[in-house]
């Protein structure tokens, strides 16, 4: 792997390190390319631990395109945002993708900056969620599906919703060349007591055995919150031993 998109900075809250010790972290791991795609902000909207504010946006790009050229004989280097899909911010959305490289989808909640999926997720949301990442990917904004099977955070019983929801997923992803990530670091999270058993929130199996029955593109993405976390390949093995035996279509070093 020598790619990582899935990059946080320290003004989403919930994040530590500077931006550069970010840049340094990814060239001593051997990276060639390194994405930024913090949180993105709305107007208006102030949660300092969960995201920038709106009028961090200058600053945040300035910081990441002054390391583009301050790195570029060492590593290639891409701005962007996670952005949760709402259709009534498409123009928005498109704004974004005038100043920056990139947009990575990662749905945290299927209503408006509220009900977070990591706390609780009825069978009512997983189909809202399942249908967000659809029009998201239908509407041709994004590059890169985070965490898919996120969903998985707020419940314990996989069902035929969960199973349905990861069909349509997989399905629109095949269809439309959307690379699904499985991500490095829900195992964070540690094992939850499952109905099925103690597992990991996500990636969770039972949907990447799913994924794998679609001509699926599959990545992996360090959802990196801390600059050693680039360091710590170790995380591959792990998430490796959860999707043994499920023959996925991994694309280690993943270009856009």
């Amino acid at each position: 792997m020598d790619a990582n998109y899935h990059t946080h900075t320290s003004r989403c809250g919930h994040a530590t390190g500077g931006d550069e010790q970010y840049v340094r972290a990814a060239i001593d791991a051997g990276f060639k390319i390194l994405g930024f795609s913090d949180h993105v902000p709305y107007e208006g909207i102030h949660a300092p631990y969960d995201r920038m504010d709106y009028d961090q946006i200058d600053n945040y790009l300035a910081s990441i395109n002054n390391l583009k050229e301050k790195y570029q004989d060492k590593i290639k280097i891409l701005s962007g945002f996670e952005v949760e899909f709402y259709p009534q911010y498409i123009d928005y959305y498109k704004y974004l993708l005038t100043r920056c490289d990139y947009l990575v989808l990662g749905q945290h909640n299927v209503t408006y900056l509220k009900d977070d999926l990591d706390c609780y997720a009825s069978d009512d949301d997983v189909e809202k969620f399942a249908e967000a990442l659809v029009q998201a990917m239908e509407s041709g904004l994004f590059s890169y599906i985070a965490h898919p099977d996120y969903f998985m955070m707020g419940r314990r019983h996989w069902n035929e919703t969960c199973i349905a929801a990861a069909h349509k997923i997989s399905k629109k992803a095949a269809e439309l060349k959307y690379p699904l990530e499985l991500n490095l670091n829900g195992i964070r999270h540690g094992h939850k007591p499952y109905k099925a058993g103690l597992a990991y929130v996500y990636p969770y199996r039972p949907f990447w055995e799913i994924v794998a029955q679609y001509d699926t593109i599959c990545v992996y993405g360090y959802d990196a919150h801390h600059p050693t976390t680039l360091l710590e390949d170790d995380r591959i093995i792990t998430i490796n031993k959860i999707i043994h035996g499920i023959p996925l279509n991994i694309v280690e070093n993943y270009r856009f």
